[in-house]
């Protein structure tokens, strides 16, 4: 009889490796509270409607939005980190229900605002130039004013509020269905042991040196995704149908005009990171077809594609072991940022560890009045270090932006959220590589560490990025997404991504049904172009450049996104940065190749 190691209840598990959510709400009891004062001070906003043009007035409301925006946000994050951290938890589903239903009673509530500003137009200028009190909005009003052309009259404004509840329906029902509902069943590992098949142990399979291990986790956890198959195209085509209405609604070209606009993101920047990417494929297939000939197989399957081509010499790394190594990696930061490192290991910033129920993956959640919090489901390996530093690099941003801005500047854009997350990585393999010089075992396994970046970064999330473009304007032009055209559609993704050198197996094709970033509107491919600016300031930090670099994390939503980018020394409105990057791939391919 082969053994079976469990996954603890959350009960069960160490409460030294949990998150401190007290440190938000020392009960659940302050959450309610918080609810109901919040729903209080949202019938303040009545008060306000028809009264925008008195400066007084306008100062006063933006004054009463930003405490709003502070108590919503912390109320929020409670209830997500609750719900997150045991997704079976029917209590914290119910709070986060309740967190959804006031979010749209407060949208209705200030739908009256932005008409108001606009139809002011000129009028509100003159006041942002005569009333310093309003000189702190300035940025923030201006931004209401370049919505002009896609915001409706008053009516249809609170209409449209009024639909927010429903309109994320589609990615709530995936998100229980894909974290709560879908069990896997369990791999039998190298050792005959049999572990239990989760989101979060599927990737440490697929690193597994055992062919079998891979092969085995591979077509289990596609097996359950071909079960759901109808009901996960139909939440897609549902969530991209809402997309639609919108654009529609508010005069939009396309559903990525929209999606873009908020952050004043040009389209040619996505398109052209797809054409570029596209003009980098003949260095994807060498490193394919080195990656088949440094692991001696026949054929690439697509469950190969993650297992180191040289064996890893680091072997178990404990959490302990991979914060030292995080912290030591991104020493060139500072010492006020080192210290932070700290606080965020020993006060409670971070759930470790795995239990039942947890959400899968990992994430930061900035909450604004409080240290932000970060969810992992570590795994004992350099790929878990990694994203630690992955999601502490989020956490960091969030800390600087909080510290250093007002509350209506504090939500950096999430263009640039990656790019704080990825510098970290980029660091950390930095030190690695300096820490392994002469060892050939290590600077492989290093080198092939960084092509995986890349692919995970730069090129998968980029076919991500093709494949929600492509969606959408199946949609927009009056398609459907079924199961079968998602399938299609995905498998040529893959086809033209990965080259005739990987056989493209069945299964693949629905790889599309599992990726929880489908239903965050174009998110994808600002990984890539973080991925790029993020190897341009690493080196730039390591050569002096960290206040530059300290001063970004500190903007917040104060400038646009590309401004605050090209302080920092990245421009992504050229093409540079993911030139630069695509040319430092193609370099560690002939590397690897060199040390094999």
């Amino acid at each position: 009889m082969s053994d079976r190691i469990q996954i603890p209840t959350r009960e069960e598990a160490d409460p030294a490796y949990q998150w401190h959510t007290q440190d938000i709400f020392e009960k659940d009891e302050g959450f309610l509270s918080a609810l109901d004062r919040l729903k209080e001070m949202g019938k303040e906003f009545a008060a306000f409607q028809g009264k925008l043009h008195d400066p007084k007035m306008l100062l006063a409301y933006l004054e009463l939005t930003e405490q709003v925006e502070e108590l919503a946000g912390n109320i929020g994050s409670y209830a997500a980190l609750k719900s997150d951290q045991d997704t079976a938890n029917a209590r914290y589903q119910g709070y986060m229900g309740q967190v959804s239903a006031i979010g749209v009673e407060l949208s209705a509530a200030t739908a009256f605002a932005t008409p108001e500003l606009l139809s002011l137009g000129d009028e509100l200028v003159q006041m942002l130039d005569h009333e310093p009190a309003l000189a702190p909005y300035r940025k923030a009003l201006m931004d209401v004013l370049r919505q002009k052309e896609h915001i409706l009259p008053e009516r249809e404004e609170r209409l449209l509020s009024l639909s927010g509840e429903m309109a994320g329906s589609a990615g709530e029902i995936f998100s229980m269905l894909n974290d709560a509902d879908m069990s896997f069943g369990t791999v039998t590992d190298e050792k005959g042991r049999e572990i239990p098949l989760t989101h979060g142990r599927y990737l440490h399979f697929m690193e597994s040196a055992d062919r079998r291990v891979r092969k085995e986790a591979f077509e289990k956890l596609y097996a359950v995704y071909r079960e759901h198959r109808n009901t996960l195209a139909a939440l897609l085509n549902a969530h991209e149908r809402k997309n639609k209405f919108y654009k529609q609604a508010r005069g939009y070209e396309s559903c990525l005009e929209m999606c873009l606009f908020g952050n004043q993101i040009p389209k040619e920047v996505y398109h052209s990171l797809i054409q570029a990417v596209h003009g980098a494929f003949p260095s994807f297939y060498s490193y394919m077809e080195l990656r088949k000939k440094a692991l001696g197989v026949d054929a690439l399957h697509m469950y190969d594609l993650y297992v180191p081509v040289v064996e890893n010499p680091y072997g178990e790394i404990s959490y302990e072991q991979a914060f030292e190594l995080v912290k030591e990696a991104l020493a060139p930061l500072g010492e006020e940022y080192a210290g932070l490192l700290c606080r965020a290991k020993d006060e409670g910033w971070i759930d470790v560890y795995e239990n039942t129920g947890k959400r899968s993956g990992a994430y930061s959640n900035g909450t604004p009045t409080c240290h932000p919090f970060v969810l992992l489901n570590f795994q004992n390996n350099l790929e878990s270090a990694f994203t630690l530093a992955h999601e502490l690099g989020h956490a960091m941003h969030s800390y600087f932006s909080n510290q250093a801005q007002r509350p209506i500047y504090r939500n950096y854009s999430i263009f640039v959220a990656e790019v704080a997350s990825t510098v970290n990585e980029a660091l950390l393999l930095r030190h690695l590589e300096r820490c392994a010089q002469g060892d050939v075992k290590k600077l492989a396994y290093l080198a092939n560490s960084a092509l995986e970046q890349f692919r995970a970064t730069l090129f998968r999330q980029t076919m991500f990025a093709e494949f929600e473009l492509k969606t959408h304007e199946i949609v927009e032009q009056g398609g459907s997404l079924t199961p079968d055209l998602l399938d299609e559609l995905y498998r040529n993704l893959c086809a033209d991504y990965f080259g005739s050198g990987v056989v493209i197996d069945e299964q693949i094709s629905r790889e599309w049904s599992r990726i929880p970033h489908f239903y965050y509107d174009f998110y994808v491919y600002q990984y890539a172009t973080g991925f790029a600016a993020a190897q341009m300031l690493s080196e730039r930090i390591l050569k002096g450049g960290a206040p530059e670099y300290l001063r970004f994390l500190s903007r917040g939503d104060s400038v646009p996104p590309l401004d605050a980018l090209r302080e920092a020394g990245a421009d992504l409105a050229t093409e540079k940065p993911v030139a630069d990057a695509l040319a430092l791939f193609a370099g560690k391919v002939r590397e690897l190749e060199g040390l094999l």
